[in-house]
């Protein structure tokens, strides 16, 4: 079933009160919706004040308003989806497809530390898997260089149709200090920084013009060319404990963006 399909079906259930089953065909096309949860909550409250009517408990008033309120949400969840799908088609392009051969993605260079925690290692799985299910290949470093380690990486990203950075914490400072000794000294409290190589590997992709995209985590200091002001350089401030974020405004419409960015490097590279 499509969701223009759905749709139609859910609001012609709603129009004649079915919505049980209207519910029911919701739960069938988005499984495992924390979305739905709100709206099946209010159901069981709807079916209690009915009851509740039955038995002489509740009058007819707060039935009717519980029932209002819930076609109103049922609707809203419509109104929701098809906004996130319509962003998705304009971001990606048309998904209803297959997924594509790894062959016809658009590669791009990943830039991203050695995950150590879970929390970390569950954000990458799922930020590689939410491009490569949309057409964009989020490809790391496959060799390395210990005479001169800027070259495999300058071979990659040129081979690459943009860069999308992801600035997590590898270093903590639980109270520290900076500019020890000098007039400038301050206090660095509860602050993280990320990997020296991701300010390299930025600076590189933005030598080399690439579409430039950096993902901060809001833990890390302002340092180098990873820094809030940096706004020009496609700096989105994330929290890599909600992912979800990715598919929220302002992320998406940045993300957004940047693949458009993307696409148009791809083009013109082909045409070269």
């Amino acid at each position: 079933m499509t969701f223009e399909q759905l749709e139609k079906n859910v609001r012609e259930l709603i129009s004649i009160n079915e919505l049980n089953e209207a519910i029911q065909i919701l739960e069938d096309f988005f499984k495992d919706d924390s979305e739905l949860d709100q709206i099946i909550i209010q159901s069981a409250n709807y079916r209690s004040i009915v009851d509740g009517q039955i038995k002489g408990l509740a009058d007819k008033r707060e039935s009717e308003l519980a029932l209002n309120q819930l076609r109103s949400n049922i609707l809203q969840l419509l109104r929701s989806k098809k906004e996130y799908l319509k962003y998705k088609e304009l971001t990606f392009g048309d998904t209803s497809t297959q997924r594509a051969a790894s062959t016809e993605k658009i590669k791009v260079f990943f830039s991203v530390g050695s995950p150590f925690n879970d929390s970390q290692q569950n954000y990458i799985d799922k930020l590689v898997d939410y491009f490569d299910k949309n057409g964009i290949l989020l490809e790391t470093l496959k060799g390395w260089n210990d005479n001169d380690p800027l070259v495999p990486i300058l071979d990659e990203m040129k081979e690459s149709n943009g860069c999308l950075v992801l600035a997590l914490e590898r270093f903590y400072i639980n109270d520290g200090i900076e500019k020890r000794g000098s007039a400038q000294e301050g206090k660095i409290i509860n602050k993280s920084l990320t990997s020296s190589w991701l300010h390299i590997e930025t600076a590189l992709a933005r030598s080399l013009d690439l579409p430039l995209i950096i993902f901060k985590d809001q833990s890390l200091k302002n340092e180098g060319l990873i820094h809030d002001d940096k706004q020009e350089w496609g700096i989105v401030r994330i929290n890599q404990n909600n992912i979800k974020e990715i598919e929220e405004y302002p992320i998406k419409n940045f993300i957004l963006s940047w693949v458009n960015q993307v696409k148009k490097y791809q083009l013109n590279k082909s045409r070269r």
